[in-house]
């Protein structure tokens, strides 16, 4: 385009939809697309091959698919009955289709309804409402592709890309032409200059390129095949692909690009992730870039309610000496003195007590008042029935949360709650051979490295510590036990959770009633609800009556929730 059509685009609005009406126009009245339609409607069809850089055939194409435009998808029937052409005349015709997909002024999709065989697939055509919207303000530099992006918008192109790719509306061919053309154009950026250099073979681009995309813009280091297959358009002509992943003879295993994710001995594994070398070559120099992504799973320590917690004196010492060690201004002179002095710098906390003693919740208000995210891992969902899948979520989550320390200002806190389960003994597999012991065994020997090479903050609560394994617990620098509050303490808690309560009845309930701060917060929730239905507050009676519901009986059982009186 040049300098008087950017002016022109500049201070007036193009009206692509005038001329893209008469060519609809033009169409009817000439019988279709013939020596005549190209006669009469070659002025506005230069118009639109001037400003979006197509031929006219093309332009004819994409003005018959605008006037066709309902939102829906367009049938290679439907366009050929609306340019009076055969159906053969159309995909002659494909070539300065996929011209438009290239410049995404249209989308092209594939279905199949068989999807065991080949011959049922059909092709579709699409107008995306962003190319309407851009017709209608006569915005023409939305129409183009875009070049000289910043670093920034470049990902955010190839995220859109490979989007489009997934989803079926660009075809594989479409897809590598247009990653390759994006790339070309924009050899201003040393990240696509140092990519180009390695001269990959398209295909092989497109995947590479789609590891760095999920680096960066999904904030995920592994991909499996099945991610690597979606590119494809069909399962076969992945085949060979995943054939030289498994044989570690892919190209782009061979230069040392990719690596197989857990190539440590824990397990087989169809996950594949960009080696450090590659990070650091390739991501080294848009650091900035990666620390403005948010990495997924992390709680801001400023959406973390300030809530007031009760502890026994000890306790307390505890968590105010660990709270100070960890706020900003104290905790980087502790790492570098450690540091300086050939120790690990990591902390390794450990919570233990019994169930509502505040443990997590404590966790939490250090976050919040050391300005610290956190990164809560839940247990449960780290378990998987299938072999290796397990380790493979543990390592992940290590994974992220060293790419969080990475990219926050502030180290974020990772948090392992309730991690009886995988701090306990472990099992001596000369006495049990079965999958989930050896499993077991295997996460526990993940955790216990990832601890040894901690450089940030972690925290771990349990209710078990005597089941703990020692090899854990030789790793934790710090070690809070949790005891229920004594009777001065749960009476503080009683007056902060009912504050119509006096001093007199929260004396004799706390006597009365060896609870944790979580009992007292469910009484305390009853005694709300109990006012809401009510509009009265409850007597001291009331509250012994909710105290005895929430007892323990003898048989082990907890009543849940309210008892009949």
């Amino acid at each position: 385009m040049n300098s008087e059509m950017q002016k022109e685009e500049q201070n007036t609005k193009i009206e692509f939809l005038s001329h893209i009406r008469k060519i609809g126009e033009i169409t009817k009245q000439s019988g279709g697309l013939n020596e005549l339609f190209y006669e009469f409607a070659d002025a506005h069809l230069e118009f639109l091959s001037k400003y979006i850089s197509i031929n006219k055939p093309t332009a004819a194409i994409f003005a018959a698919m605008v006037n066709m435009f309902t939102g829906q998808e367009i049938t290679i029937n439907h366009l050929a009955n609306y340019l009076k052409v055969e159906c053969i005349d159309i995909i002659m015709l494909m070539d300065e289709i996929e011209i438009l997909e290239q410049k995404e002024l249209i989308q092209i999709s594939h279905e199949n309804s068989d999807p065991f065989s080949c011959s049922n697939e059909c092709i579709f055509f699409k107008v995306p409402l962003r190319t309407i919207e851009a017709l209608r303000k006569g915005s023409c530099q939305a129409l183009l592709n875009k070049k000289n992006l910043t670093i920034d918008d470049l990902f955010t192109e190839i995220e859109h890309l490979y989007e489009e790719r997934v989803q079926r509306r660009m075809s594989f061919g479409n897809t590598k032409k247009r990653m390759k053309n994006m790339l070309q154009d924009n050899t201003h950026l040393d990240f696509v200059k140092k990519v180009l250099d390695i001269n990959l073979p398209d295909d092989d681009m497109l995947v590479l390129m789609r590891f760095f995309h999920y680096t960066v813009n999904v904030d995920e280091p592994d991909m499996t095949f099945r991610h690597l297959e979606a590119l494809y358009e069909h399962s076969s002509h992945f085949t060979g692909v995943k054939r030289l992943f498994k044989n570690g003879q892919h190209i782009l295993i061979i230069k040392n690009l990719i690596e197989n994710s857990f190539g440590d001995g824990f397990c087989d594994s169809d996950s594949y992730r960009l080696t450090a070398s590659a990070k650091e070559e390739f991501l080294g120099d848009i650091s900035e870039l990666l620390s403005e992504t948010p990495v997924k799973g992390l709680k801001h320590f400023d959406s973390i309610s300030e809530k007031k917690l009760f502890y026994p004196l000890k306790t307390k010492r505890s968590i105010e000496e660990l709270t100070s060690l960890l706020q900003q201004e104290n905790f980087p002179a502790i790492q570098k003195r450690l540091s300086e002095k050939g120790m690990r710098v990591g902390f390794a906390c450990l919570f233990s007590g019994g169930p509502g003693t505040g443990k997590t919740e404590t966790a939490y208000q250090i976050a919040r008042m050391c300005g610290r995210d956190i990164m809560q891992i839940d247990i449960a969902n780290t378990k998987s029935k299938w072999f290796g899948d397990s380790e493979k979520m543990i390592k992940s989550l290590f994974d992220k949360y060293r790419t969080a320390v990475k990219r926050q200002a502030i180290t974020p806190i990772l948090l392992f709650n309730e991690a009886d389960a995988v701090f306990s003994k472990r099992r001596h597999l000369e006495d049990d051979y079965s999958g989930p012991a050896q499993t077991e065994n295997a996460i526990q020997n993940i955790i216990l490295q990832e601890i040894e090479n901690l450089v940030g903050i972690l925290i771990a609560t349990t209710n078990l510590s005597s089941n703990m394994d020692a090899a854990f617990e030789r790793r934790f620098l710090y070690k809070i036990d949790f005891e229920k509050p004594e009777i001065t303490t749960r009476k503080e808690i009683w007056l902060s959770m009912i504050t119509d309560l006096n001093e007199e009845d929260a004396h004799i309930l706390a006597l009365r009633y060896d609870f944790s701060g979580g009992q007292i917060e469910n009484i305390a929730r009853k005694i709300s609800v109990h006012h809401v239905l009510s509009g009265i507050t409850p007597s001291l009676e009331e509250m012994i009556r909710f105290c005895n519901e929430e007892v323990i009986h003898k048989d082990g059982g907890r009543q849940i929730g309210f008892l009949a009186s």
